[in-house]
């Protein structure tokens, strides 16, 4: 089976190879990226079962090749492209198929204080709600390319700093606070993010970020990242649209 056969005989199918996958400099094979951020899941994480079915899918698509990434998923970099939709298959199976990378559903976040002594907040409590708030893959689509990074203290083991939206965790009178930073990137155009304004409250972080979003939507060019607009206008359309709340 032709991959562009495939892709256009199911559309799950063409969403994930659209987002999931990168060239390969050899002819016939392509590489492949396997999402550990299920809709309202811990970024990063995966079951001892899921494990296991990923080192067997190596073996059987990837030559026994598996890349741990820094984004906090896995790839297997030699898959040949007459396989790839038998591979979606398997990792649809095993709860691995998510069609989010480079998008918004593609968070990164540290263990935080659930996991961590050193943390000032819990980080994934706040990842899932932003992960289920923005599950619909067509909206993740419709937002395109941003990058969201949580740490939970300001040792930013989940890079808050390069995320184009970062997150910070911050403890204000032993309550857990979150304070933002808007318009940092680990690209070729790397930035750190800056201060967008006072810390939120745990109950009102989620609700701050997706008025962010809408403003952007709003007034983005055609074909322009967030990052870009962000760049374009600065930071008070962005503040005005988290703090001036009625």
């Amino acid at each position: 089976e032709s991959l562009a056969a495939a892709r256009a005989a199911d559309r799950a199918f063409d969403r994930w190879a659209r987002t999931n996958t990168h060239p390969h400099r050899h002819p016939g094979y392509i590489s492949a990226v396997i999402s550990l951020k299920p809709d309202g899941g811990i970024p990063g994480d995966a079951t001892a079962a899921q494990m296991d079915r990923i080192a067997d899918l190596a073996d059987r698509f990837s030559f026994g090749e598996i890349r741990i990434t820094h984004m906090q998923n896995i790839v297997l970099g030699h898959v040949r492209q007459d396989q790839l939709h038998a591979l979606w298959q398997e990792l649809r199976a095993v709860g691995l198929a998510t069609a989010n990378i480079g998008l918004i559903g593609d968070i990164i976040a540290c263990p935080g204080l659930d996991y961590c002594s050193l943390a000032n907040a819990r980080s994934i409590p706040i990842a899932q709600k932003l992960s289920a708030r923005f599950a619909s893959p067509e909206l993740q689509e419709t937002i395109g390319d941003l990058q969201i990074k949580i740490s939970g203290c300001i040792n930013a083991c989940g890079h808050h700093h390069a995320g184009h939206i970062g997150i910070l965790g911050v403890d204000k009178k032993g309550e857990e606070f979150f304070q933002l930073t808007l318009g940092g990137s680990a690209g070729n155009d790397a930035a750190v993010g800056q201060i967008l304004g006072p810390a939120l409250p745990e109950d009102a972080t989620v609700d701050a970020i997706a008025r962010l979003v809408d403003a952007y939507l709003v007034h983005r060019n055609t074909g322009e990242r967030f990052l870009d607009t962000y760049r374009r206008l600065g930071a008070a359309l962005f503040k005005d649209a988290v703090y001036a709340v009625a």
